[in-house]
């Protein structure tokens, strides 16, 4: 087996891994997935996604034609701040310095 050859089945199993997280995240009463993985998964994705932030300043959270609402967002935010123990004016305060 190539080099590349390799990495073509090491993708289409990432993809195909990829897939089942989105699928079960997508039916969560029916996938199997309980809680606690839910939660590993969503801090290793809110990790990730503030090392991309901190390379690219415009790398947005989500795809072109999402269908991510703002109350989802709104609900997802007062949710991950509660568990950061950060209050709303202490993000503000955060994202003036960072500007």
């Amino acid at each position: 087996m190539s080099k590349f050859e390799k990495m073509t089945a090491e993708a289409t199993g990432l993809d195909a891994s990829v897939n089942a997280v989105l699928q079960a995240l997508r039916e969560p009463e029916t996938s199997g997935l309980n809680p606690a993985q839910f939660q590993a998964v969503f801090a290793e994705v809110v990790t990730a996604f503030a090392k991309y932030r901190e390379s690219d300043k415009e790398f947005p959270a989500f795809p072109d034609n999402n269908n991510v609402s703002a109350t989802d967002v709104a609900v997802a935010a007062t949710g991950i701040l509660d568990a950061a123990d950060v209050a709303v004016f202490e993000l503000g305060m955060w994202q003036t310095l960072k500007q």
